[in-house]
């Protein structure tokens, strides 16, 4: 039997270990190759910046006034989420020109509850209004109403918008109980074209005084994903608002 030359032996143990060598690099670094970390997420901050008022805003728009039936009482908590002007006037901007209402429903509502949402002009007149029916009954929290579809806002303008709850159908021709505020449309910004996220369009809308898209987008997000974090930009835009709100949405009136 021939014996392998001293230099060839030398040569092939140090392929051996190469080899080895190259294998364990391998698998060490594939599951980090397979499962590559997680970029930071960025941290968004709200910066809410109360825009200045039209000149033009005189009627006071309590965000829930009285009437209504005893058939009401339970739904008297029940506040517009619009952030509040001196003189008891609740006003934000839009730049939809059909945008969504949101208001704090603390005791929620009962099923078969008839409700109807009127837009009218500044001098009153009527623009558009919508009925509606509760198909069940919703939970403590946050519901959002979209304006009638024949409701069409137009820029610089400023509009009326009442939310009525006809809790006794026998007297719903005199007695609801009425959640009201105003509402302007402006253009939209031009910085909204830069956005690179939902998020960060919600910051933009925040920072530019757009009340109505900033919540809408952030409540329209959250009724989706259920994401925290988005649970958390709600809460901290209502509370640079000065507004008292619950962060769990409910389905109710789209």
């Amino acid at each position: 039997m021939k014996t392998a030359h001293p230099l060839h032996q030398i040569t092939q143990n140090l392929r051996l270990v190469t080899i080895f060598f190259l294998s364990a690099i391998v698998t060490i670094t594939s599951p980090t190759l397979a499962n590559p970390p997680t970029p930071p997420q960025p941290s968004l901050k709200i910066r809410w910046k109360p825009p200045i008022p039209p000149s033009s805003l005189g009627i006071p728009g309590n965000r829930a006034q009285g009437g209504g039936t005893r058939g009401c009482q339970p739904y008297r908590g029940i506040t517009a989420l619009v952030p509040k002007l001196p003189g008891q006037i609740f006003w934000g901007q839009t730049i939809d020109d059909r945008p969504t209402v949101w208001l704090n429903t603390p005791q929620g509502l009962e099923r078969d509850l008839l409700m109807e949402i009127a837009v009218r002009e500044q001098n009153g007149k009527l623009l558009a209004k919508q009925s509606s029916t509760t198909k069940r009954k919703i939970s403590s929290g946050t519901i959002g109403i979209l304006f009638p579809p024949t409701a069409v806002l137009k820029i610089d303008r400023t509009y009326h918008w009442t939310v009525a709850f006809y809790c006794d159908t026998d007297e719903r021709v005199d007695r609801p109980f009425l959640v009201q505020a105003q509402i302007g449309r402006i253009a939209p910004p031009t910085a909204l074209t830069t956005a690179k996220s939902d998020l960060e369009s919600i910051q933009i809308l925040a920072e530019n005084g757009i009340w109505y898209d900033a919540l809408t987008q952030i409540g329209d997000r959250f009724r989706k994903t259920k994401d925290r974090k988005t649970a958390t930009v709600w809460a901290a835009l209502l509370k640079s608002a000065g507004i008292n709100g619950s962060d769990r949405i409910q389905d109710c009136c789209q």
